[in-house]
């Protein structure tokens, strides 16, 4: 039997190629049919919809420990994707795509997420190396995902629509026949042993949106999907306009600023499991609040001696705020023995990106400028970041808290 964690990599490795490849570039693509500010945050809005409504089908799937059909439909759904937004028109295809681009989110990084998890628990390391399994994670996904950036920038700058589609469609149809052997869907399924099945059923309740524990999770989770969507669309955006709407010019940012950060994300994430973890997240929430100060310094009148630099002092920022994020929640993730966490996690972030990107599509229709919306988001929310201080350190759990870190009814 393939172990968990080949899978997981290979995993995570192609679907990172498949989203450099084009879903990457959606608000790029959104932007040059005309869309405006307040309909790429509908159109997130949309998407946090979707996942909502796929994220209950993938419960079911999940307690069936059905992955063969978990695995291909986040194929599927990501080739559709694709499909919908080179090949359809118009603003209820738009919706449709975004409907679809949520079903994708949920079924790809759900999927990750719990298998991350199965991994780290059912290994023999100790939790502290959560960190270092993260970091490596993270750089396969740089390496893959810059490669698939760095194709899908140089096809869809010649215009190449439909090779952007057929890379697509074999990549996906070699990937489901080699998932669906039978010893990678073994492999799979001893997930729902390791995690045990939802224990809350297949059907979402109301308990979800009440869910608390010692770590302020609740109000945390809320806020990181709104951060991780600022990130990949309206970010993406602001570089995309500093590069002078050159999609090859935006791909050529972005992957030169992942290798000037590779090396040190290297050393940092050998070195983050043995430092003090209230410290590092201190800082590194610190950090991440100047970062979004210096995104909207961007988006005016700094001159372009100095925007490079600051680019690649934003991304360093980032990349240490998400790798210690990221292992303290893993870490959380790791004491609860069952998907109740996992799960918590993606409701809640989702709604929040339903909920507040909907508000900013209605205050970007009023203003409807990019150089106003963009920055006055930026500025507010770098305060609003330090709410991430709140997520204490996992490693304060005690055992009674464990027992009772669930879902409450």
């Amino acid at each position: 039997m393939r172990s968990l964690s080949v899978n997981f990599f290979q995993y995570a490795g192609v679907h990172s190629f498949l989203i450099g490849l084009l879903p990457f570039f959606i608000p790029v693509l959104l932007w040059q049919r005309d869309a405006s500010i307040a309909v790429i945050s509908l159109f997130v809005s949309l998407t946090g919809i979707g996942f909502l409504i796929s994220l209950n089908v993938w419960r079911i799937l999940f307690n069936q420990a059905n992955w063969r059909l978990i695995v291909v439909a986040s194929f599927v759904i990501e080739f559709l994707l694709v499909s919908s937004l080179l090949f359809t028109e118009g603003n209820w295809f738009l919706y449709a795509a975004a409907i679809l681009n949520g079903a994708y989110n949920c079924f790809y990084w759900t999927t990750q997420r719990v298998m991350f998890s199965a991994m780290t628990v059912d290994s023999s390391s100790e939790a502290n190396e959560t960190g270092k399994k993260f970091g490596d994670f993270q750089i396969l996904v740089v390496i893959l995902l810059k490669l698939g950036i760095l194709a899908g920038a140089f096809l869809l700058d010649e215009g190449s629509s439909l090779a952007v589609v057929m890379v697509s469609l074999i990549i996906t149809a070699v990937s489901v026949i080699c998932f669906c052997r039978e010893t990678s869907i073994a492999s799979l399924s001893s997930i729902n042993r390791v995690l045990g099945r939802d224990e809350k059923g297949t059907a979402p309740t109301t308990s979800v949106f009440r869910f608390k524990d010692k770590y302020n999770s609740a109000t945390v989770f809320y806020l990181d999907g709104i951060f991780l969507f600022l990130e990949s669309y309206f970010w993406v955006l602001s570089l995309f306009l500093i590069a002078k709407e050159s999609v090859m010019d935006l791909g050529i940012v972005i992957v030169s600023l992942t290798v000037l950060l590779s090396v040190v994300f290297y050393f940092i994430k050998n070195r983050i499991d043995r430092l003090n973890q209230q410290k590092v997240f201190v800082c590194a929430v610190v950090l991440y609040a100047i970062s979004w100060g210096l995104r909207a310094e961007l988006d005016m009148d700094i001159t372009d001696y100095w925007k490079y630099p600051v680019i690649v002092l934003i991304g360093f920022m980032t990349t240490f705020f998400r790798l210690s994020f990221n292992k303290r929640f893993f870490d959380n993730a790791r004491e609860n023995d069952s998907t109740a966490y996992l799960l918590s996690k993606s409701y809640l972030s989702q709604a929040g990106i339903a909920v507040f990107f909907g508000c900013l599509a209605l205050l970007a229709y009023s203003l409807d400028d990019t150089e106003t919306v963009l920055p006055i988001v930026y500025w507010v929310l770098a305060p609003v970041s330090l709410v991430y201080w709140a997520y204490l350190t996992p490693t304060e759990l005690s055992a009674k808290d464990v027992s009772n870190l669930k879902l409450s009814n």
